[in-house]
Parts: structure tokens; C-alpha cells; sequence
């Protein structure tokens, strides 16, 4: 019994901390310093109202990102999201079949059609 408890203590942390603690290595822009010469790769749904759906982005919603990675080229990628959750396990995801991620943009809605960044402390 002890060690069905300890199994699902175990399960409960890893899986916390895949989704709640920082990635290291990755730093926080702000949307109007994109650079779009980069490979961006945005991880919101396709139904989220914050996608340009004109944008050069390479949209690719979170939920896709298992069966679309391989169409990703193999360069540094800037990570577009609008939630906390969807952007460190789709930068985990992406760093552990071999990408180099090493920039992250988080986008939240504000008001009907304006779209601001996120404070990036802790992210």
C-alpha cells in the first residue's frame, strides 16, 4: 500500500514540475522584437482569437505537437503560446527529440483585439 502511495507522490511531482517549473536555458521576448528571419513556431490553438491567421508564423497548436514535430526544421526556435502550461511542455517536448529552443514568447488577450506579453519572471 506504502508503495502505491509512494508511486502516485512521484507521478504528482514529475508531472507538476514538467508543467509549473521554468526552463532553463530559454529567454523571454517580447512580441515586438520578433525576428522573423527565425523559425517561430506558434503552440495556440487554432481556435484561440489572438492567431493572426495571415502571420509566417509555423502554426502548430500544442495539441498537434507529437504528430507535426518532424516537420519542424532542425534550427533555433522561437516558441509562441498564450498559456503557461502549453509553452514549458511544448519546450520540453521539442527539446527532448533534439531541437534547440532558445527563445519564448507568452501572449495573453487583453482586451477584444489587442494582444500583450506576459511578464517573463519566473517563465
Amino acid at each position: 500500500m506504502e508503495f502505491v502511495l509512494a508511486a502516485a507522490v512521484i507521478v504528482l511531482i514529475i508531472s507538476f514540475y514538467k508543467r509549473y517549473a521554468p526552463v532553463s536555458g530559454v529567454k523571454c521576448i517580447p512580441e515586438d522584437q520578433l525576428n522573423h528571419s527565425e523559425t517561430i513556431v506558434d503552440l495556440r490553438p487554432y481556435n484561440d482569437p489572438t492567431v493572426n491567421r495571415h502571420s509566417p508564423f509555423q502554426h502548430v497548436p500544442y495539441a498537434y505537437l507529437k504528430r507535426f514535430y518532424k516537420e519542424l526544421p532542425k534550427e533555433k526556435i522561437h516558441i509562441i503560446a498564450s498559456d503557461q502550461v502549453d509553452l514549458k511542455l511544448g519546450i520540453r517536448f521539442l527539446k527532448s527529440k533534439g531541437y534547440q529552443v532558445e527563445k519564448m514568447t507568452l501572449l495573453q488577450q487583453s482586451q477584444p483585439g489587442m494582444v500583450k506579453l506576459k511578464k517573463c519572471g519566473g517563465y
